[in-house]
Formats: C-alpha cells, sequence, structure tokens
C-alpha cells in the first residue's frame, strides 16, 4: 500500500506542478531554470522527486539522488514548502528549493495590483485533510491486520 500511496501522491504532485507551470509565468520559467536539476520531497511514509525541464516536470517515486532535498514529517514538509514555517530540513542544494518554493507558491494577480494569496492557505487546508486522510487509511490498515 505504502508503494501505491507514494505513486498517488506523486502523480498528484506532478498534477499540480504541471498545471502551475500552465498558469504562472514564474513557475514556467522556474522550470526552465531548473531544468536538468531535481528536488526530492521525503516523509517517513514516502518520497517522491520532482526532475525539472523547460516548461515541463516529471516526478517519480525513485530512490535516487536529487540536487535538494526537503525531509521532515508530513506536516513539517507542508509547511516548508508553503513558507508559513521552516520545520522540515532542506538538504543540498537550498538555493534550487528556494527558487522552487518562491516561484510556485500559489499567487493571484488581480487589476488594481493587488495580491491574493489566499491559494496558499487553500494548499495549506489541503495538505492537511490529505495528512489526516492518509492517517486514517493507516491506522485503519493496520486495525485490519491485528487480530
Amino acid at each position: 500500500m505504502k508503494r501505491h500511496t507514494s505513486a498517488a501522491l506523486a502523480e498528484l504532485a506532478r498534477l499540480a506542478l504541471t498545471a502551475g507551470i500552465a498558469a504562472n509565468p514564474a513557475a514556467r520559467a522556474c522550470s526552465e531554470r531548473l531544468a536538468g536539476r531535481s528536488l526530492a520531497i521525503e516523509t517517513l511514509e514516502w518520497r517522491f522527486v520532482v526532475h525539472f525541464a523547460p516548461g515541463a516536470v516529471r516526478v517519480n517515486t525513485g530512490t535516487g539522488p536529487a540536487d535538494a532535498t526537503v525531509r521532515g514529517s508530513l506536516a513539517a514538509v507542508a509547511t516548508t514548502l508553503a513558507g508559513t514555517e521552516e520545520t522540515a530540513a532542506v538538504l543540498g542544494d537550498t538555493a534550487l528549493f528556494e527558487d522552487f518554493r518562491n516561484s510556485f507558491r500559489p499567487r493571484w494577480e488581480v487589476p488594481g495590483k493587488f495580491v491574493f494569496e489566499d491559494l496558499g492557505d487553500i494548499v495549506r487546508l489541503g495538505a492537511k485533510a490529505a495528512e489526516s486522510a492518509l492517517e486514517g487509511l493507516a491506522n485503519a490498515v493496520k486495525n485490519r491486520r491485528d487480530p
């Protein structure tokens, strides 16, 4: 089940990052700057690696090396990626991580030069909901296996 969860999360990350590249010029420019580089995102439960290409990303669940790694609990990784807290460890090329986080951070510009960052709150809420769902699923499977 762990492998299926990691693969599902990797696919979800790919879809979200691909949407970010399509909708956000800063994310698209970042994918071009980071082409040929990679960022691993790890918790105790799962790991996936984002491989950057000009205007695109590829995400896999491999164990290979990455240029930068964000490692911690699911909550620590989520808050570090969102930029609300720095509780996860960032290893390797920290400049790559900062470029990624700053460029892919959800932003919505509207006329009048106002910038709404409520989408960041939605992402954090979604991460918390995913964490809760995964914990519930893990507990259900564990309880099912226990006699």
